[in-house]
């Protein structure tokens, strides 16, 4: 005789029906901390901690949600969460818990090593960042989010002031969604182009007097460091929002500012093409294209300028590689790089516009 696995025979009062007719937008679990891999432009991968809020929809005839699938599902990626990984991740939510839209956010401090301006001595700065994943039906959406701290200096104070003037910390936020593929790295470094000094956590003596002079000569008021930003990270993002809030040091309050790009836009949705995907074709095509041109794995690696690990794990289908890579794989196999791009199962931002722009021609071409 067989025996009834005891949780069949548990009520399982989230899935009983509800008669108040009220639809939920988001119910899930918030501040759950979870170890992650994300991608690291100078070493390949980075181990945080992150904390993460986990929400589905909930029709208004379902009484609650299964809160511990949550968890099952991020147990089950067991690491890398990034937008090569959130869309797969977000679709798995959906179907354990029936649900029609999903959001993860996803946030963790990033670390970069900085060198000192004049000595080169390295030390580590910490950067606030984001995930933000949404896929509603077949729809997906991803917002990376940065917090960047820098240092500006006040163009009045500098004007009046026979000796001197006065700067403070300021904290940078942004909030981007882009066609291309965009490293935590060139944020950061976008924005502090912007500002009158970056921040290092470590700094000699002839470090201090150049970093000092240096905001003296780049005068910054919250206005202009906003939209400096804003035009610099811009021309790569499909939507952008820039925060920026000047500690001020002589006075009781912050100056802040804030913009969005394009403006009262702040609903696109990307529809995920233009996310790196693991595709099975991609990988063996790699390896026979590699194989006519008589090269090893750690020839290709170093060609393209990843590891032979990476690469072997390219090529088996286990892991995606990253869209800034195409270029170089691209020369290395005599291909266009939108061509590569397309055998990886990403869709180029100018090629999606123009699909996006007369999809009745597309589908007419691609017999659909």
């Amino acid at each position: 005789m067989n025996s009834v696995p005891v949780r069949d025979l548990l009520p399982d009062h989230a899935s009983h029906a509800d008669e108040r007719g009220i639809p939920i937008d988001r119910v899930g679990i918030k501040g759950l901390r979870w170890p992650i891999t994300v991608w690291d432009r100078a070493n390949q991968a980075q181990s945080v901690v992150a904390e993460i809020d986990a929400t589905v929809s909930l029709p208004a005839d379902v009484k609650g949600t299964h809160m511990s699938r949550f968890v099952e599902v991020l147990n089950s990626v067991r690491g890398e969460l990034s937008l090569h990984t959130l869309p797969d991740l977000c679709a798995q939510v959906q179907r354990r818990l029936h649900a029609h839209a999903v959001q993860l956010d996803v946030r963790f401090v990033y670390f970069m090593e900085r060198k000192a301006p004049v000595s080169g001595v390295a030390s580590l700065m910490d950067y606030g960042a984001a995930f933000h994943a949404k896929r509603e039906g077949e729809k997906f959406d991803f917002v990376l989010e940065v917090r960047v701290p820098v240092t500006t200096l006040c163009p009045c104070s500098r004007a009046v002031s026979e000796r001197g003037a006065h700067n403070q910390r300021s904290w940078v936020d942004v909030w981007l969604r882009s066609d291309e593929f965009l490293w935590i790295e060139d944020v950061v470094e976008a924005v502090e182009g912007c500002a009158s000094s970056p921040l290092y956590s470590l700094l000699k003596r002839e470090d201090e007097k150049f970093v000092t002079e240096a905001a003296y000569d780049r005068p910054r008021f919250v206005e202009d460091l906003i939209r400096e930003v804003a035009g610099s990270l811009r021309e790569r993002a499909t939507w952008l929002r820039v925060s920026v809030e000047n500690l001020e040091s002589i006075h009781n309050h912050s100056a802040w500012a804030t913009l969005e790009w394009p403006a009262n836009n702040s609903d696109i949705t990307m529809t995920g093409a233009a996310a790196p995907a693991v595709t099975l074709e991609f990988g063996p095509w790699i390896t026979e294209r590699r194989a006519a041109f008589h090269l090893s794995q750690a020839q290709l690696a170093r060609r393209i300028e990843i590891s032979p690990s990476l690469l072997s794990k390219v090529e088996s289908g286990e892991r995606a590689l990253a869209p800034e890579r195409f270029g170089a794989l691209a020369e290395a196999f005599g291909e266009t790089e939108a061509r590569v791009a397309l055998r990886a199962g990403v869709v180029p931002g100018e090629l999606l516009r123009r699909i996006q722009g007369d999809p009745e021609g597309f589908l007419s071409w691609a017999g659909g």
